[in-house]
């Protein structure tokens, strides 16, 4: 069964790249989500096994309590974002970062050796 990722990207251009990267490598991608209540409902509907978070979601909308529901159910994540590691909530402090541009390349090999390793 195909590992399943949650996306939360306010860019949709980003987002559609992301979407074709993780399933051109074999995962299923829940979503994407531009919002934290998009992505917390989507959260709350279907099972992930990781997640690829954006902290800013524009409008004064973060992930950090997405974030904060992946920690608490145990639920690896990466982080995709223009914000240095002081703009960032600590709960995302945790989780391997990529700072925008992103390099799809290394996104997708970090996230398999990040669920390799969980």
């Amino acid at each position: 069964m195909a590992v399943r990722i949650l996306l939360v990207e306010d860019d949709a251009f980003l987002a559609f790249d992301l979407c074709q990267l993780l399933e051109q490598a074999g995962f299923l991608v829940v979503g994407p989500a531009s919002s934290s209540a998009s992505a917390l409902t989507l959260f709350a509907q279907s099972s992930c096994d990781a997640a690829i978070l954006d902290v800013q979601l524009g409008r004064g909308d973060t992930s950090e309590l997405v974030a904060r529901k992946l920690v608490a159910r145990g639920t690896p994540f990466v982080t995709v974002t223009g914000y240095s590691q002081e703009q960032r909530p600590d709960v995302f402090a945790g989780s391997p970062v990529f700072s925008k541009p992103v390099c799809f390349a290394d996104l997708l090999a970090a996230l398999q050796r990040y669920l390799g390793a969980q």
